[in-house]
């Protein structure tokens, strides 16, 4: 091999390829540099002081992808049809969905029926300004509705409008707010509600308390101790905060308990208390709701009330007492005057003649008049006389018995027919009972018609009441004296053709209201009558 040949020829063939070569590079790498700058493959040359550097991006969107995939909010991607084309795993948590299944789905399953026009309504907003927002309700998979706040920002993608929906969960804020709206509430209703309400904590200082107690405490007390502004005593001792938290704690609640409350310079209140502990979650007692009922008023009133009913009852019994010896003293005179009219008419009929034999006649049946009307008005003072606190209890078939053995011959004379069927026993004394019926068949037997009286007695319960009936067929009582006939004295016929005083009906009402009863008729004038009464208990 000679020394100079393969010199040359490798020495030529060098140059010509480092210049062709050259260029051919050069020429690449300025396109190369042109793409990166306009965008076109995943590339970033940054300017150095070794000149250009080359970064490669791995995908234009990658940074962006990975920013979506990871941010707190959803987002989805909707094509023109409302079809979703991309949710990031965010949206899928929101809505309750499998993150897989969302994809492909579309919008509106997601919205809640009622807000659809809404979500219309912000999409044309974007469609003309190319941005909008704002909230409405979503819907989860299991159907529960979901506060949300939308944004939706219209794309153009490769030639397809496509648009962005950012959404943001509010239930947090919701709740929050929720939170914040009912302590805003609470707090306006113990502050203005009527009775003096407390919330003390466990130390027993107040946190909290309305109005109401603010003027009943006399000024300001938020977080002073309760036991320096209220100074109550009940019966067994001092009502103050470490009882009140020692019944809580306890598990006991007072409730309605009347206390007095010590004011200086002020007369004494009469307050019920009440009270309810809070608990946390954890059971750990965090104070208690405290509520003083101010009945000082009522108070007053109940012990005037009271003195009134004493000093009643004592003019009552003073009024009854003369009511006795009136009517004692009364009817001895009058029976001896009948007795000495008789004499006169039985030994000097001779001499008096018939007009005074007459005038002696009127003057006994007037003395008999005034000793059966005193007798009744007796019989009416004695129809309340007895306690009502007394026990006592009457078979009304007994009673019923004993009525129509005390009138044996004026139904025999009157042809009389009394029919009762099983009556009930009730609780009353026996002697108001016998009254009762004594007094209605009276009447039955007086106020009958041409035919022969025929009386029915039943009874029948009406809650714990028993309603009994006594119906006859006489004479019967218009409608216009109906209510006046149970007055004292109250008499619709003269005492020409029908004896009496006008008290029997007046003593089965007084009767019949001393056990909580009533009386009341039901007739029509020529067509009997039928007479109703109301008692308390027993069993048939």
């Amino acid at each position: 091999m000679s020394d100079t040949e393969p010199v040359l020829d490798a020495s030529a063939s060098a140059d010509a390829f480092s210049q062709d070569d050259i260029l051919a590079r050069l020429e690449l790498a300025e396109d190369t540099i042109r793409a990166i700058h306009c965008g076109e493959v995943d590339a970033v040359v940054v300017s150095g002081p070794n000149g250009p550097q080359v970064y490669t991006l791995q995908g234009a969107d990658h940074p962006y992808r990975v920013l979506v995939e990871q941010m707190h909010e959803g987002t989805v991607t909707l094509d023109q049809d409302g079809l979703i084309l991309y949710s990031n795993p965010q949206f899928a948590a929101i809505v309750g969905a499998p993150e897989g299944s969302v994809a492909g789905s579309p919008f509106m399953q997601f919205l809640a029926p009622a807000d659809s026009t809404v979500f219309d309504e912000l999409l044309e907003g974007a469609t003309e300004r190319g941005h909008h927002s704002g909230e409405l309700n979503l819907v989860s998979a299991g159907g529960s509705p979901i506060p949300a706040r939308l944004s939706l920002t219209v794309l153009s993608v490769a030639g397809m409008q496509t648009v962005s929906v950012l959404v943001g969960d509010m239930r947090e804020q919701v709740r929050n707010a929720r939170i914040v709206k009912e302590g805003q509430l609470s707090r306006l209703i113990l502050e203005q509600a009527g009775e003096a309400i407390v919330v003390i904590d466990p130390d027993g200082k107040v946190i909290r308390r309305s109005e109401s107690a603010r003027a009943l405490g006399a000024g300001s007390m938020l977080l002073q101790p309760f036991d320096q502004i209220f100074l109550l005593m009940a019966p067994d001792g001092r009502l103050d905060s470490r009882r009140i938290l020692d019944s809580a704690r306890g598990g006991e609640r007072i409730q309605g308990l009347e206390v007095s409350m010590r004011r200086s310079g002020q007369p004494t209140s009469a307050l019920l208390v009440s009270t309810n502990p809070v608990w946390s979650e954890s059971r750990e007692l965090l104070g208690c709701v405290v509520t003083l009922t101010d009945i000082t008023e009522r108070k007053r009133a109940e012990d005037a009330l009271a003195r009134q009913a004493e000093e009643l009852a004592r003019s009552n019994a003073d009024l009854q007492q003369f009511a006795y010896s009136a009517s004692h003293d009364l009817r001895e005179p009058l029976r001896q005057l009948a007795v000495f009219g008789e004499l006169i008419a039985e030994r000097y009929s001779e001499k008096l003649g018939e007009e005074g034999a007459e005038l002696i006649q009127h003057a006994v049946g007037s003395a008999h008049r005034m000793e059966k009307l005193v007798r009744d008005l007796l019989a009416y003072i004695q129809a309340s006389d007895a306690p009502q606190t007394a026990r006592a209890r009457a078979d009304a078939n007994e009673a019923i018995r004993k009525t129509m053995g005390t009138f044996e011959s004026q139904i025999a004379e009157t042809r009389a027919q009394i029919e009762f069927a099983p009556l009930p026993v009730v609780d009353v004394h026996e002697v108001h009972l016998v009254q009762l019926f004594q007094n209605l068949i009276s009447n039955a037997l007086k106020y009958r018609s041409e035919f022969p009286p025929l009386i029915h007695v039943r009874a029948q319960q009406v809650g714990p009441m028993w309603k009994f009936s006594v119906e006859d067929n006489g004479i019967g009582i218009s409608r216009d004296y109906q209510a006046q006939i149970f007055g004292l004295f109250q008499r619709l016929h003269g005492g020409s053709k029908y004896s009496g005083t006008g008290i029997g009906l007046a003593i089965c009402q007084k009767i019949v209201q001393r056990y909580g009863g009533r009386i009341w008729v039901e007739s029509e004038l020529g067509r009997g009558a039928k007479f109703h009464f109301m008692l308390p208990g027993g069993s048939p």
